[in-house]
């Protein structure tokens, strides 16, 4: 038996026709309150993986979820002569120094966006 049998559609077609099935996200917001009193009540739970992971679920929703970015840079950094190297040490610098509280002036409210 190859590979080729053990597909159950063929290329192209999806494994889901149907897709989602519509009104979900609705009827999951309706049971909004009610999860979030579950994950408020986690927080106190003496189990520290529980509540940790309840803060993270917590955070995530009301913050969004962090981005993680990472990227090899090592041999693009030799692209940049010594001038550029020390303009932008000397941003990352003024960044480190000011505190790094990450404000954006372009929100009203001085909130972050993470």
């Amino acid at each position: 038996m190859s590979a080729k049998d053990l597909t159950p559609w063929v290329k192209g077609q999806s494994g889901n026709p149907g897709g989602r099935p519509k009104g979900i996200a609705a009827k999951a917001r309706q049971h909004t309150d009610r999860a979030l009193e579950i994950l408020t009540a986690g927080l106190e739970d003496d189990d520290m993986r529980v509540a940790i992971a309840a803060a993270k679920e917590i955070l995530d929703r009301g913050w969004g979820k962090s981005v993680a970015l990472s990227a090899n840079v090592t041999k693009q950094l030799d692209a940049f002569d010594d001038e550029q190297l020390e303009a932008a040490l000397g941003v990352l610098e003024a960044i480190a120094g000011s505190g790094g509280s990450g404000d954006d002036p372009g929100r009203p409210d001085g909130e972050t966006a993470h």
